[in-house]
């Protein structure tokens, strides 16, 4: 993240991102490897803007891999396990 960029800024260009994105795809219909391409990318920028939601809300996605949990608040970027003793 830049220093400049707050997670309000990094959610609209990832939204952005993800509308232009998202019209390509719609838009190839004749293409199947390329509409592949574009999916992968429509896929990671979900991934995007539901780990800035996360960050800034502590809401959990609603994808169906995490019902049943509760939403909570990151611990300031800690997970709670040291990643450096692996």
């Amino acid at each position: 993240m830049k220093q400049t960029e707050n997670y309000e800024q990094l959610l609209e260009r990832f939204t952005k991102r993800f509308d232009q994105v998202l019209n390509k795809r719609d838009g190839l219909t004749e293409q199947p490897e390329e509409w592949l391409k574009v999916d992968a990318q429509l896929h990671y920028l979900r991934g995007c803007k539901d780990t800035v939601e996360y960050l800034m809300t502590g809401q959990l996605p609603k994808d169906g891999n995490h019902d049943g949990m509760k939403n909570h608040k990151p611990r300031n970027g800690k997970h709670g396990k040291d990643l450096d003793a692996l």
